[in-house]
């Protein structure tokens, strides 16, 4: 566990703002440091998602900027796996695009899958796999890089009551360890005992949860 006195700052976003398509019409900034979880609300189309893809360099900002200190996991809506490929293979793809490679590879998927409870799924294809074990998935692939800031984007939403608590534990020791977090919800519950401030946009109004 890191102590107040050790967290370094893992992210900073300075005056983000997004006008056309996907907009993030006011200016966002806010600071992240390890060990702090960030929970994000608002209604649908108000740009939490858009924030989200722009702190992971998917989209640029119009205006703004972002830093970041560290790895990056994101847990997309839409995560784009391979439909024909075994849950197993589409690991195999995600630590590739990690750099990892031969046991590298073997033991980081065997680690996060069991994590998420994915190894009995191993072989089953991705497009067999029920809506639950797509998001173990999501969450499995956006723990490869060791990340030190984790985006979660709906994480829990196709999760059952068992699976929910599971991966909100794994958050918070993840937590513990020093990995920042950005959660976005519509349930307000999903935040509790993973973050400190809670946001809400489109005003960005900041208070702690």
């Amino acid at each position: 566990m890191i102590g107040v006195s050790q967290m370094t700052r893992v992210l900073a976003c300075n005056d983000i703002r997004k006008f056309k398509k996907r907009p993030l019409v006011n200016p966002v900034s806010f600071e992240l440091s390890q060990g702090e979880g960030l929970a994000v609300c608002g209604y649908n189309g108000s740009g939490k998602t858009t924030l989200l893809d722009i702190i992971a360099g998917l989209i640029e900002p119009d205006e703004g900027r972002v830093n970041i200190k560290g790895s990056i996991g994101y847990v997309m809506q839409r995560p784009g796996f391979q439909e024909s490929l075994s849950v197993k293979d589409n690991l195999h793809l995600e630590a590739a695009l990690c750099g990892l490679h031969g046991q590298a590879a073997i033991d980081r998927i065997s680690l996060v899958a069991d994590k998420c409870g994915l190894v009995d799924f191993f072989n089953t294809r991705y497009s067999k796999c029920s809506a639950g074990m797509q998001a173990k998935l999501s969450i499995a692939a956006s723990l490869m890089p060791s990340p030190n800031l984790l985006l979660l984007d709906e994480a829990f939403n196709a999760l059952d009551d068992m699976s929910r608590f599971r991966m909100k534990e794994l958050f918070i020791e993840m937590k513990r360890e020093g990995t920042a977090l950005i959660f976005v919800s519509h349930n307000k519950e999903d935040f509790i005992g993973l973050c400190d401030r809670m946001m809400t946009l489109p005003s960005c109004e900041m208070v702690p949860t």
